[in-house]
C-alpha cells in the first residue's frame, strides 16, 4: 500500500513539474533576433522573407520592440542557397532597403511583353548592399514583385532570385513601404530568440554605440578611432582606416566640441554584421545639419563589435520642423488603378 501511494506521488510531481515547465514554456516570451530596436521614422514597419517556409512576415514598431501583424506566403529563387554571382538564380540573404517602385505600365513601358511577369508591380531592393559589395558578390536587380502566374507561388522556389508574392497581397503590404526606409530582411530561417538573450544582445550594441558617441563628442581621437576597423573599415570619401583617422585628426584639431544628438535608433543584428541607423544632429561653430546615419558593424576576433562601414545623407529641414508620421496608404497602386480604370 505504501509503495504504491509511493508511486502515485512520484506521479503526480512528475505531472506537476511537468505542467509547470510546459506553463513556463508557454509564457517565455520570443523575439526575432535580426529586429533589435525599431523606430517610428526608419523602420516603422520591417519585412522578413524566410526562405525555408516560404514566408514573408511583416512587423510593426510597438515602443521599440517588433510586432508581427501579417504573414504573406512567397516565392524565392529557382536554386537553394545564398546569392553569388549573376545569373545564379538564387535569392541573397542580408539587410536591404527598399529604395524604387515601379509601376505596372512603367514595367510595360520600360520591359515591353517581358515586363507583364512583374505582375502589378515591382519594388527594387539595394542588392548588392556594402557587405555584399566587400565579399564580391554581383548581380542585381533583386525585387519584391508579384507574377502574372500565381501557381508559381506555391512552387517555393521559382524565381531568377526576386521575392515573388500574390498580386492582391503585394497591393496589401505595399501599404507599408517608404521608399528608402523600409527595410526587407532575407534570411533561410528566421531566428527567434528569448527576451533575456534579445535585451542583452541589444545591450551590446547600444553600449557600444553609446561609447562611440561619447568619444566623439569629446574628440578623444584614440578612443574614437578604436571602435573602427582596422583591416576592414572602408569610406567611400574619406578612404581606409588610416586615411579616415587623418581626417578626424584634422576635425579634432578644430577648436570646440560639437554637441551630437542620436535620435529615431534603430539596430538589426544578422549575425555577421549589424545595422545600426538613426538621425544624427550634429552642431559645431561651423555646422548645424540634421542627417540619415548608418554604421555597418562588424565582430573582430574578438567577437567585438567593430564600424566597417558608415554613411550619411542629409534630411530635409521640412522633415525636422513638421514631422509628419507614417500612415499605411495605398500610395503606390492609386495612379496605377485610375490609369486603367481609364483605359477601360
Amino acid at each position: 500500500m505504501k509503495l504504491a501511494f509511493k508511486s502515485l506521488l512520484i506521479i503526480f510531481v512528475s505531472i506537476v513539474i511537468r505542467l509547470n515547465l510546459s506553463v513556463s514554456f508557454a509564457d517565455e516570451v520570443y523575439y526575432p533576433a535580426t529586429l533589435l530596436m525599431l523606430d517610428d521614422k526608419f523602420s516603422h514597419n520591417v519585412f522578413v522573407a524566410e526562405k525555408s517556409t516560404h514566408t514573408l512576415y511583416l512587423y510593426e514598431n510597438s515602443n521599440g520592440l517588433p510586432k508581427l501583424i501579417k504573414k504573406y506566403q512567397m516565392v524565392t529563387g529557382k536554386k537553394s542557397g545564398n546569392k553569388k554571382f549573376m545569373g545564379d538564380y538564387r535569392t541573397p540573404e542580408g539587410i536591404y532597403y527598399l529604395t524604387e517602385f515601379i509601376s505596372h505600365l512603367e514595367l510595360a513601358k520600360r520591359y515591353g511583353q517581358e515586363g507583364e511577369i512583374y505582375g502589378s508591380g515591382a519594388f527594387v531592393s539595394n542588392y548588392p548592399n556594402i557587405i555584399d559589395q566587400r565579399e564580391g558578390k554581383t548581380g542585381g536587380g533583386i525585387w519584391l514583385h508579384s507574377t502574372n502566374n500565381e501557381t508559381r507561388i506555391d512552387k517555393g522556389l521559382d524565381s531568377r532570385g526576386c521575392v515573388v508574392v500574390h498580386n492582391d497581397e503585394l497591393k496589401d503590404l505595399s501599404q507599408y513601404i517608404e521608399l528608402n526606409k523600409t527595410q526587407i530582411i532575407i534570411t533561410h530561417d528566421l531566428n527567434m530568440i528569448s527576451k533575456e538573450t534579445f535585451e542583452n544582445n541589444k545591450e551590446i550594441i547600444k553600449k557600444f554605440v553609446e561609447s562611440w558617441l561619447d568619444t566623439w563628442r569629446n574628440e578623444d581621437l584614440d578612443k574614437y578611432i578604436s571602435h573602427y576597423s582596422k583591416e576592414e573599415f572602408k569610406d567611400g570619401t574619406r578612404g581606409d582606416y588610416e586615411q579616415f583617422r587623418s581626417y578626424k585628426k584634422n576635425v579634432f584639431w578644430n577648436p570646440g566640441n560639437p554637441k551630437i544628438d542620436m535620435l529615431d535608433l534603430s539596430y538589426f543584428d544578422f549575425g555577421k554584421y549589424a545595422i545600426v541607423q538613426f538621425t544624427q544632429h550634429y552642431v559645431s561653430d561651423k555646422i548645424n545639419d540634421y542627417g540619415k546615419k548608418v554604421l555597418y558593424l562588424q565582430k573582430d576576433e574578438f567577437y567585438d563589435w567593430k564600424i566597417v562601414s558608415e554613411g550619411w545623407s542629409k534630411i530635409d529641414d521640412s522633415e525636422i520642423s513638421q514631422p509628419i508620421a507614417f500612415k499605411p496608404s495605398m500610395r503606390f497602386f492609386k495612379i496605377d488603378d485610375e490609369a486603367t480604370q481609364e483605359k477601360n
